[in-house]
């Protein structure tokens, strides 16, 4: 039998950890601030051989903020 989206979001902890419960791979990652007014950062794999075309953000620079801090 499967479960419901509801029932397995009740069955997740309120503070899952990142690699142990949702199977993330934490990698370590760059903040460069760019643009005349630093209006923007890049966040950026750290390690070049995780860098492909599609691994990195753009955001403007209050939005970014260190998890670790937010909780």
């Amino acid at each position: 039998m499967n479960e419901s989206a509801t029932e397995t979001w009740e069955r997740v902890s309120s503070n899952p950890d990142p690699e142990d419960d949702l199977g993330y791979d934490l990698q370590a990652l760059s903040i460069i601030t760019v643009g005349d007014r630093n209006e923007q950062c890049m966040v950026m794999p750290s390690d070049a051989d995780h860098l492909e075309n599609d691994e990195f953000l753009v955001a403007d620079p209050e939005l970014v903020c260190d998890l670790h801090e937010r909780r």
